[in-house]
């Protein structure tokens, strides 16, 4: 195997290390929030929320700053000061903390030193198989779901603050030789791509010439940037807020909360090697045209859910839905790079996120507010089948762009 796919696995088993203990693990300590400060569910909602639609507010300064900065350099500051954030929240005794706390330590750590870095070496090491590099690496978070009980059960053993300082522990003696690994092995396949270009190796430099080369300032005048970010934007509100309401919907409808649960762990499950799968897939397809295939599957899973909790046709669609999810998930930052290159893939990729945090912070909201005045989710389910049939149609037009191309010297 050829040492840059050991830079996709460490990147992996890391995502899913801080997946599991910055996202999925967090929501374990709200109820000794609620018990030990008696503060409203409202009011601790509040933070997770600002964690959610962090990168929308920092997404551009993150991706400014690695690009600046350098991605191998900030891999170490973020996880810095993910660990701190942890230690951090041990000590918490007030709501004002808690915020200051989960947004600008664990959530923004967690961004700075995994998602961000990792996604611009991968990037920029992978010219072809991109996309089976992103899947790969992307399939942290589906399989970092044996964390969260480990959190809990840490809470239970121990106590929340004990926790949350055990988590900063491991959170930093895990990250720490992974950090190293993946320096070193981004590293050593430049300084392998710096001899190979001075030999003149005319595949290597048809590969480099032929990579597009945009800068944000480019990038923001093609309206190929503004239609995938829109794009993305519509797909994040749908499959938020199905995540997000998924459980309740069957609840609702007669399920035990037991086996909507279970339900929705064997989603993520099939999610992860949908998004490994799919990547393989957007290496030999189209990927524009494949994720616009999977948008239209979204879109008729979710208005097949939205009408019926019957198990014979909504277990169908929820594996389709969650093979589509999977798929998606995997592709957006392949297609970004492949259509605006990697000089500036940082901070491209961290302007278009505040375009798609739009979408992820309304979907929940739009689900929530049509549930309260129908008492359904028939319409809200019915609105996002039709926002996915409008990404797939942005999709459509989000042509790639003219390259633009290093001159020559």
């Amino acid at each position: 195997m050829e040492r840059k796919w050991w830079l996709v696995i460490a990147g992996c088993i890391t995502h899913a290390v801080n997946t599991g203990f910055s996202y999925f693990g967090m929501s374990a300590f709200f109820p000794s929030f609620e018990r030990e400060f008696g503060w409203s569910r409202t009011a601790i909602s509040g933070a997770f929320s600002l964690a959610r639609i962090e990168s929308g507010i920092l997404g551009p300064i993150e991706g400014y700053l690695t690009d600046r900065v350098g991605a191998q350099r900030m891999l170490f500051i973020g996880l810095v000061m993910c660990s701190l954030g942890f230690f951090a929240l041990s000590f918490v005794d007030s709501l004002p903390m808690l915020y200051i706390v989960i947004v600008l330590g664990i959530v923004l750590g967690s961004s700075l030193g995994y998602n961000m870095p990792i996604s611009v070496l991968i990037a920029k090491v992978f010219h072809e198989r991109r996309s089976l590099a992103f899947g790969i690496f992307r399939m942290g978070p589906g399989i970092s779901g044996p964390l969260v009980p480990v959190v809990g059960w840490m809470i239970g053993l121990w106590g929340w603050r004990t926790a949350a300082a055990t988590s900063a522990c491991v959170i930093f003696l895990v990250g720490l030789p992974f950090a190293v690994i993946i320096k070193r092995i981004y590293d050593q396949e430049e300084a392998a791509r710096s001899v190979i270009e001075a030999a003149g190796n005319p595949a290597t430099s048809r590969h480099a010439s032929s990579d597009p080369q945009f800068t944000l300032s480019e990038a923001l005048r093609h309206r190929s940037f503004w239609l995938l970010s829109v794009a993305m934007a519509f797909r994040h509100m749908v499959t938020e807020g199905v995540s997000v309401h998924f459980v309740i919907l069957l609840v609702d409808r007669g399920w035990s909360t037991e086996a909507a649960s279970g339900l929705l762990g064997v989603s993520a499950l099939i999610g992860a090697p949908a998004r490994v799968g799919m990547g393989w897939l957007g290496d030999i397809l189209d990927k524009r045209r494949l994720m616009m295939g999977l948008l239209l599957a979204l879109s008729f899973s979710v208005l097949l859910m939205g009408y019926t909790a019957v198990a014979i046709i909504f277990t169908p669609c929820m594996i389709i839905y969650s093979l589509a999810y999977g798929g998606l998930a995997s592709l957006q930052e392949p297609i970004r790079a492949d259509y605006f290159g990697t000089k500036a893939f940082a901070t491209i990729q961290g302007v278009s996120r505040s375009v798609t945090t739009v979408g992820t912070f309304m979907g929940p909201i739009i689900a929530g507010f049509l549930y309260d005045l129908t008492k359904s989710y028939t319409i809200a389910f019915s609105i996002f089948a039709v926002v996915s049939l409008v990404s797939a149609f942005c999709m459509f037009l989000a042509k790639p762009p003219a390259k633009a191309v290093p001159e020559s010297p």
